[in-house]
């Protein structure tokens, strides 16, 4: 049907315009993140990228129910307020098309947001903490900020480099500040040198025209040597987490694992997922009635009460999983309170223009407040 159609190709547009929006306003939220984390030294630059793109799954989460919700708020309230739904409906066009629109609109978001938190979104979960604790157990010299002072994650020695271009590095300082067993303090001094890794992944430094000052001016023995070329391989270290750890991790958890472990934070976690994916097609349906607005209303009639009851919505499923998280209240009672609060609440909206709904509030309910 072309009324359908061009319902479902207005509606889609306005949701993907909304959806690039969110995105990039979350992107740019976390790119100032992990820039910050940058410049602190925390996360080497080579990571930024990465990083970004293993976030996109947690801004999936919210972005995905919220762009469909706005999409159809922003869609149906201008197909009112251009008179374009009085014609549809004058024209006879029912209003169960508009249903299946939203059926149909729902149906995609919702296989969307499934995929997003049954399987990507623990994946990257999981790829991104490798990516991070890596980077702090084995901080590569190719990371390293150009022209400043850094403490290496152990504490025992300090790095400056001058001048960093991909594999060649400049003007090198290293200082052992805290040597191990019976070594003295030492200083290595070089003007050029590269980086490189072998097929093990150990990193391999290499300086050109180096010289070692070992000694400590209280003892005044100092040794002084000259290497041509001074070359020392570094070991990646693995991260072993036990399994309690890994137990806590809740967000890298599969849906089985959650409900396997059956701790207060695997069961918050796992009812805030299912709860994301019952919002989509539960806050699409709660808002078609609302987007219905009087042309002379204006197209901001609805937008601010529609906005508010999901902002409602998404801080008390919030707020229910920070207290379930640590064994408060119980999630199960509390997520199937509230959506079935909202689920009420969407047919009481859906039904209320209905004749039979028109028919029992002019007969039960007085005329001031049938209306």
């Amino acid at each position: 049907m072309i009324i359908r159609r061009y319902i479902i190709k207005e509606t889609f547009k306005t949701q993907l315009a909304i959806l690039l929006i969110l995105f990039m306003i979350f992107f740019s939220q976390k790119l100032i993140r992990i820039l910050s984390s940058v410049v602190s030294g925390d996360v080497p630059n080579n990571l930024v990228m990465p990083l970004l793109l293993l976030g996109v799954s947690s801004m999936a989460q919210l972005i995905l129910p919220l762009s469909l919700f706005l999409g159809i708020l922003v869609a149906f309230g201008r197909f009112y307020t251009d008179s374009e739904m009085v014609a549809m409906y004058a024209c006879g066009v029912k209003k169960r098309i508009i249903y299946q629109v939203v059926v149909f609109l729902s149906i995609i978001t919702c296989c969307l947001s499934a995929a997003n938190l049954v399987w990507f979104g623990p994946w990257s979960s999981v790829q991104e903490e490798q990516l991070v604790e890596n980077a702090k157990l084995n901080p590569s010299l190719a990371g390293l900020l150009a022209g400043q002072f850094q403490t290496t994650p152990k504490g025992d020695s300090v790095i400056y480099i001058g001048q960093v271009e991909h594999s060649n590095i400049k003007q090198i300082f290293i200082a052992q500040t805290d040597p191990v067993n019976t070594a003295r303090p030492s200083v290595i001094l070089a003007n050029k040198g590269k980086i490189a890794s072998d097929v093990e992944g150990n990193q391999i430094i290499v300086l050109d025209d180096a010289n070692r000052y070992e000694g400590t001016a209280q003892l005044r023995d100092f040794r002084i040597s000259h290497f041509n070329n001074y070359q020392a391989i570094i070991k990646p270290k693995t991260q072993v987490l036990s399994e309690d750890e890994a137990k806590d991790k809740v967000e890298q958890l599969s849906f089985a694992e959650l409900r396997e472990i059956n701790t207060p934070k695997s069961k918050a976690e796992y009812y805030w997922r299912v709860s994301l994916i019952i919002s989509v097609p539960l806050m699409a349906f709660l808002v078609i009635p609302m987007s219905a607005s009087n042309p002379r209303q204006g197209r901001l009639a609805r937008i601010l009460p529609a906005i508010l009851l999901y902002l409602v919505y998404f801080l008390l499923e919030s707020s229910i999983k920070a207290h379930a998280s640590k064994g408060r209240i119980d999630p199960t009672f509390w997520f199937n309170f509230v959506n079935g609060i909202y689920f009420l609440m969407a047919v009481i909206f859906n039904i209320w223009d209905s004749i039979p709904m028109r028919k029992f509030r002019y007969r039960y309910i007085p005329s001031r407040f049938a209306s």
